[in-house]
């Protein structure tokens, strides 16, 4: 058995110095999206799809900016837009443009998905805020993101458009709360955006795609007025959900805790974090930070118990680390996802399952 093996690790060596492909990771499709490029998922995702597409070169340019003509073409794309006998769209600044151009843009303003206007400026960089009710309008994305955008007037289609992208984890506002809609989308932010939008499994850590237990996500605020710029780790590592299992361990901590009232339980979380970065003092975490959150909207905040040791909460400095249990009192048939955050910044899921 042992020559066996020794001659499988003979022929592997072999075949990786021979045949390299066969035994290495598939190379990325695109020159200039090298394997560790923040966006090579999203991408070859969209490119596999033919929703997006490189350049003749072999490149995909990711990092020059799209345009509203091919942001057109690519929506038509992906929702599979007949794009035959539109009605004429009106701008006056596309009847040069060729006929795939031409039609998309008559195909996506027909749907609502572009307004109407006089000019399109087709060869423009599509803006975050266009893309964002682009996007809206397209899919038809719902949703309220719960934090600030200080950016974006309340008022307009576009703070509409950004509160469902946030709330679906298809963007995340940036650390200051805002959201920067005049700025240009670049070819791979617009590839992340879009993978987002349409598959899930891409989403930022949302409450529509919340982390497993296990899965180590990061947070950060750039402009904490406390403690400056903060970047840390949180990751479940355990959970109770077992009502009365979850009590037992509760009571023996502490005699004097309340059980549960009729009707209701409650469930464990076991939470760790790690403080990356803490630019200035200390960062001060506890179980307050959480709140449990039903599918259908109800929130759990933590409960009012003494936790089973240790418990969640501490000073950290940077390189410092915390691990401990979260304690919430819930409906007796619900299973929440857990919320660290809620509304700020870095708004982070998990789910309980």
């Amino acid at each position: 058995m042992r020559k066996f093996y020794s001659f499988v690790l003979v022929f592997s060596l072999l075949v990786s110095i021979v045949f390299p492909g066969v035994v290495t990771e598939a190379k990325s499709k695109f020159k200039d999206v090298p394997e560790d490029f923040w966006a090579k998922a999203e991408i070859e995702f969209l490119s596999s799809k033919g929703i997006i597409k490189g350049y003749n070169d072999g490149t995909f340019k990711p990092n020059e900016p799209v345009k509203r003509v091919q942001a057109a073409i690519m929506i038509t794309r992906a929702l599979g837009l007949n794009t035959s006998n539109r009605p004429n769209p009106g701008f006056k600044d596309i009847k040069n443009l060729d006929k795939e151009a031409y039609n998309a843009i008559a195909a996506v303003v027909d749907e609502g998905i572009f307004p109407k206007g006089t000019y399109f400026n087709p060869h423009k960089p599509l803006t975050r805020g266009d893309m964002a009710i682009a996007l809206l309008e397209a899919y038809d994305l719902k949703g309220e993101y719960t934090g600030y955008v200080w950016d974006v007037d309340k008022n307009t289609k576009t703070f509409r458009a950004v509160n469902a992208l946030a709330a679906n984890g298809i963007t995340k506002i940036y650390e200051d709360g805002t959201f920067k809609p005049n700025n240009s989308v670049t070819r791979a932010q617009f590839s992340v955006f879009f993978a987002r939008t349409i598959d899930k499994s891409f989403a930022v850590n949302a409450r529509l795609n919340p982390a497993p237990l296990g899965k180590t996500v990061i947070g950060q605020k750039s402009k904490d007025y406390i403690n400056g710029q903060l970047k840390y780790e949180l990751q479940l590592i355990d959970v109770i959900l077992d009502g009365d299992q979850a009590w037992q361990m509760i009571q023996a901590e502490n005699m004097f805790n309340e059980p549960a009232p009729a009707g209701m339980k409650y469930i464990l979380a076991k939470f760790k974090i790690k403080a990356l970065q803490v630019q200035q003092g200390s960062f001060y975490v506890s179980n307050i930070d959480f709140e449990a959150v039903s599918k259908s909207g109800t929130i759990y905040k933590y409960a009012p118990v003494v936790t089973p040791s240790p418990e969640f909460g501490a000073e950290l400095y940077t390189g410092g680390e915390n691990e401990g249990w979260v304690a919430f009192l819930i409906n007796e048939n619900d299973q929440p996802t857990i919320v660290w955050h809620r509304g700020e910044p870095d708004e982070l899921w998990f789910t309980l399952d």
